[in-house]
């Protein structure tokens, strides 16, 4: 079975970890041109408070979250830039809390129209082992939460829409 959509995985602080090939497919842009930057440069600026709750464990986000993402060669954090959660105060991983269902309008370079496509985001907060980043200190980053969702349009991408049925 195909996938209607791409896979999304997205950092609390709002940093694209991975994205499916088939981003492209959808919104133009190519798997290494998103990975590791913003995903708030890439959402309409409408949708991005609601981007952010849904980061959030408890849809509540602390208001001083700093909007600039690393840059590549970026993996110190400064504690100030992190967003930290300790596990025993989160609610369990196969918690209903964690899941994650709404729509964000992103960037596409495929649609002349709005410049925007309507995607229904759907996954859940779960952590994100492996990471190899370091506080200003020199401490591990213990693992932090990140949405893993996948990504799906609510009409037919651009592309799809112009192309003949056969």
């Amino acid at each position: 079975m195909a996938l209607n959509g791409f896979v999304l995985v997205v950092t609390a602080e709002g940093v694209i970890f991975y994205s499916s090939h088939t981003i492209q497919d959808y919104l133009g842009f190519h798997q290494t041109d998103v990975m590791h930057q913003s995903v708030f440069e890439l959402i309409h600026t409408e949708d991005q408070q609601e981007f952010r709750r849904n980061l959030h464990w408890a849809l509540n986000p602390p208001a001083c979250v700093s909007e600039e993402a690393p840059t590549d060669g970026e993996q110190e954090m400064t504690s100030s830039s992190l967003v930290t959660y300790d596990p025993e105060h989160l609610p369990p991983e196969n918690s209903s809390f964690l899941e994650r269902n709404f729509v964000c309008r992103f960037r596409c370079l495929l649609d002349n129209s709005s410049g925007f496509l309507a995607l229904s985001l759907q996954g859940r907060l779960k952590f994100l082992h492996g990471q190899n980043r370091h506080l200003e200190g020199g401490g591990q980053v213990p693992p932090q939460l990140a949405l893993f969702a996948i990504a799906t349009p609510l009409q037919p991408p651009p592309s799809w829409r112009s192309a003949p049925r056969t």
